[in-house]
C-alpha cells in the first residue's frame, strides 16, 4: 500500500464499538469517533499501549488520530469504552 492510498482509507475500515476484544486487525490508523478508553492496544501482536501514551487509559476525545509507522501494523484493541475507526493496512 502507498502512502497516498492510506490517506484516502483505500484498502476499507471496520467501526469497532463495545468493550470486548477486536483481535485479527491489519490497521494502520484509528479515529476515535467518541470519547473513548483503549483497554488492549497491540501492534504487531505486541502491547504496545505504552509506545502510544496508553498505558495509563487515559479517556481519547473524538476526532483524536493514532497512526503506526509505516510497515506496522495494529492487531489488536479491546475498548473498555467508547467506539473507534479502524483503517485497514
Amino acid at each position: 500500500m502507498t502512502e497516498s492510498q492510506k490517506l484516502v482509507g483505500a484498502r476499507g475500515s471496520k467501526v469497532l464499538v463495545g468493550t470486548g476484544e477486536h483481535t485479527g486487525l491489519t490497521g494502520y490508523a484509528i479515529i476515535v469517533q467518541e470519547d473513548t478508553v483503549i483497554g488492549t492496544y497491540e501492534v504487531d501482536g505486541s502491547d504496545a499501549k505504552a509506545a502510544y501514551g496508553l498505558d495509563t487509559d487515559p479517556t481519547l476525545k473524538a476526532g483524536a488520530y493514532i497512526v503506526v509507522p509505516s510497515g506496522d501494523v495494529i492487531t489488536k484493541i479491546t475498548l473498555t469504552s467508547g467506539s473507534v475507526i479502524v483503517y485497514n493496512g
